[in-house]
């Protein structure tokens, strides 16, 4: 078909009453030129082009409808529609796809996040507790404390994504040295809308067992921050709510947590607390503290690297110590959305 008669149809499609969607996807178009095509038709101006110069361009409509068809697919990057375009049609590069993919079809190319397989049960266990938490505000929100554990790194790998460098030559580029099974140290914290608890650093040696997670964690770390009296002052000292009363401790559904012994020290030292059976299982996209982590990791990933586990844990402290407020501020302010979130996937995971 020719360039005219493609617009000719177009015309004959509107007329019997298809949509400029409908028309823009069957013929290989934009809806913009699908608009440009119909108004100059209203005006009763002439469809042929206008004399112009420069290169024509490459993409006929067939190429343009492979393109466009590959849209949300698998295995279709520019280098592959290229190869087949090149092969079939029209000898184009992958700058080209790239081009009509971001110019014309405001495309963008994402990367495939990795979530959670979550269960049928745990889906319905997640929306059942969105909906008891449907109505709560972010007002509501700052009553909860969050909290939960993290492993770091050594020679944790920085995201390549963004790690470029531009270079005339690869061989200029210093390469990242990687460690196979590198050491790990774990930390507990625990977070409120306006406060944090301290960073507990937890010893390659010992294994995070309910006897370990009591004496250790909740009774020298988590109860002194429950016992602060000053509203003020650094976020690693300052009362994470106003009334202490009424706050709940949130965890997850770690072994540790859901022990028999932890749950009835929760019970016997703390006002109030979500016991095993109200924090949904494998939820880690609805708890903020979530975020907090990955905000600690791309902050150690801009530092000087750490040699050994004490240089990390030290790193880690101060990144924990200077957090802003107004980071805590947000992420409690955004639960609202969470819940919401969840219910209106049925419970499936809503990222982080």
């Amino acid at each position: 078909m020719t360039r005219l008669s493609i617009r000719e149809r177009a015309i004959g499609m509107l007329l019997a009453g298809s949509t400029q969607r409908t028309v823009a996807d069957t013929l290989g178009v934009t809806i913009r030129t699908v608009k440009n095509w119909n108004k100059k038709q209203k005006a009763g101006e002439m469809l042929n082009d206008k004399p112009r110069s420069g290169r024509p361009p490459k993409l006929s409509r067939v190429p343009k409808i492979i393109i466009r068809k590959s849209i949300g697919k698998r295995w279709h990057s520019t280098r592959k529609l290229a190869k087949y375009i090149s092969s079939k049609y029209v000898a184009i590069s992958k700058d080209t796809v790239h081009r009509y993919l971001h110019n014309s079809i405001g495309a963008k190319a994402y990367k495939r996040p990795s979530n959670p397989k979550l269960t049928e049960v745990q889906k319905s266990k997640r929306v059942k507790f969105c909906l008891e938490h449907k109505s709560w505000t972010s007002l509501d929100w700052e009553r909860v404390f969050f909290s939960d554990e993290s492993p770091f790194e050594l020679f944790h790998p920085t995201n390549s994504q963004n790690d470029r460098v531009w270079d005339v030559s690869s061989r200029n580029i210093t390469p990242v040295e990687t460690v196979k099974n590198p050491p790990r140290l774990m930390v507990w914290g625990m977070m409120s809308h306006r406060g944090l608890s301290e960073l507990h650093l937890i010893s390659p040696r010992h294994s995070v067992n309910a006897d370990y997670y009591i004496n250790e964690i909740l009774d020298k770390c988590c109860l002194p921050t429950y016992k602060r009296k000053k509203m003020r002052g650094p976020l690693t000292q300052r009362k994470l709510y106003r009334k202490i009363s009424d706050t709940f401790f949130m965890q997850d559904g770690a072994p540790a947590h859901t022990a028999i012994k932890t749950q009835k020290w929760l019970s016997d030292h703390l006002p109030g607390f979500w016991a095993k059976d109200i924090w949904p299982s494998n939820s880690p996209d609805l708890n903020p503290i979530e975020n907090l982590w990955a905000i600690m990791q791309a902050e150690l990933d801009k530092r000087k690297p750490a040699t050994n586990l004490k240089q990390l844990a030290k790193i880690l402290e101060n990144i924990w110590s200077g957090i802003s407020p107004s980071i805590l501020q947000n992420l409690i302010d955004g639960m609202p959305n969470r819940i919401n979130s969840c219910i209106e996937l049925n419970g499936e995971y809503i990222g982080k």
